[in-house]
């Protein structure tokens, strides 16, 4: 009968299966490594040819973005139309999450497996999923064909997204609520409507709504960005500097997305804050 193991043998033991993990991390680190490098050369990154051009991007940015004279003189020129776009930006992210949530509410609900039977949720959920896997840029170009260029089309782009990120929220908060006070409401025969509007949904209105704020925070910043395809808002000035090699007026728009952007959520996390929303 063998005897145990001496306290020499068990450190050793211990030693070779230490020595067998670093060795399997470094293996996988070294094979992460060479992928990035070989991906990025696929991509065409090449650090000596950006280093060589090194001056292009510093006289552009050092000349014509960071002039504070020119800046100036841009704002005084276009200081109207950058307000009225930053504004349009702003109606377009809050406009587009608004008619949104409604929509989100309902598929989110639908989608949650102890809310709807399976062959409500499961399809809800691929619903959901696919629409949250096509970007808001995307949505922007077919709403462009829809609704003609203008800020019509963004704000469809900004709806349609918020329903499928929402959705898939809104779904993951309801299926973590406390089943007692379902069971409860059910126990006095409610109907699931009933049920849902009394036991659910109180449970997670708060997080809903902290929901929402946050992701009126992320519609602003892809309004911002919108433009470009022709669905309004600051993009589109932003857009027409770059074409027009006009840096000047691409430093005034990025300041006014700059600015708006942090505006928002400032007040969205003043409120969070105020009524102790936790998101």
């Amino acid at each position: 009968m063998r005897d145990d193991p001496t306290v020499a043998e068990e450190f050793e033991r211990h030693q070779r299966a230490w020595r067998r993990r670093v060795l399997c991390r470094l293996g996988a680190a070294a094979l992460a490594f060479a992928a990035v490098v070989l991906t990025a050369h696929w991509l065409g990154l090449d650090p000596a040819y950006l280093y060589a051009h090194r001056g292009n991007l510093a006289r552009v940015l050092f000349d014509e973005l960071l002039a504070p004279g020119r800046l100036v003189a841009q704002f005084r020129a276009d200081g109207t139309s950058l307000a009225t776009a930053a504004a349009e930006t702003l109606a377009i992210a809050g406009v587009g999450t608004a008619i949104g949530v409604p929509f989100a509410l309902c598929l989110g609900v639908l989608a949650a497996e102890n809310v709807a039977p399976r062959w409500v949720h499961g399809p809800t959920r691929l619903v959901l999923g696919g629409v949250r896997a096509v970007p808001s840029m995307v949505y922007a170009l077919l709403f462009v064909v829809l609704a003609g260029l203008g800020p019509v089309a963004g704000l469809l782009a900004i709806a349609v997204g918020t329903v499928g990120d929402l959705g898939r929220l809104f779904a993951d908060e309801i299926e973590e609520i406390d089943p007692e006070p379902v069971e409860a409401v059910r126990s006095t025969g409610a109907p699931a409507v009933a049920v849902t509007s009394a036991a659910r949904l109180p449970q997670v209105t708060t997080a809903y709504i902290a929901w929402t704020l946050f992701y009126l925070e992320l519609n602003v910043r892809k309004s911002t960005v919108l433009g470009i395809v022709g669905a309004g808002g600051i993009g589109y000035p932003l857009i027409m500097g770059f074409r027009a090699r006009d840096y000047s007026r691409v430093m005034a728009a990025i300041l006014v997305i700059l600015a708006l952007v942090v505006a928002v959520e400032s007040v969205s996390t003043r409120l969070r804050t105020r009524f102790g929303l936790g998101r």
